[in-house]
């Protein structure tokens, strides 16, 4: 399981450098968050927050929502 404060300090970085959240970067999270094969309320809380704070460049929502979506149907 990553840590809130591990994905929140990539975050940190990844706006610092682009702004947005690229689709890129989207996969960097997502490999981050699914290194232990599921998501866990924290890091479902923090993908949740990343998606409505609108700093997802539209590839990178797309991926992110989805993976989201997707451990809901299990």
């Amino acid at each position: 399981m990553a840590t809130i404060r591990t994905l929140e300090e990539a975050l940190k970085d990844i706006l610092h450098d682009a702004g947005k959240v690229s689709k890129y970067d989207a996969q960097a999270l997502k490999a981050l968050i699914l290194a232990d094969g599921k998501i866990s309320t924290e890091e479902r809380l923090f993908l949740e927050r990343a998606l409505m704070d609108n700093i997802l460049d539209e590839q990178a929502y797309q991926m992110l929502s989805q993976m989201l979506l997707r451990d809901e149907l299990r």
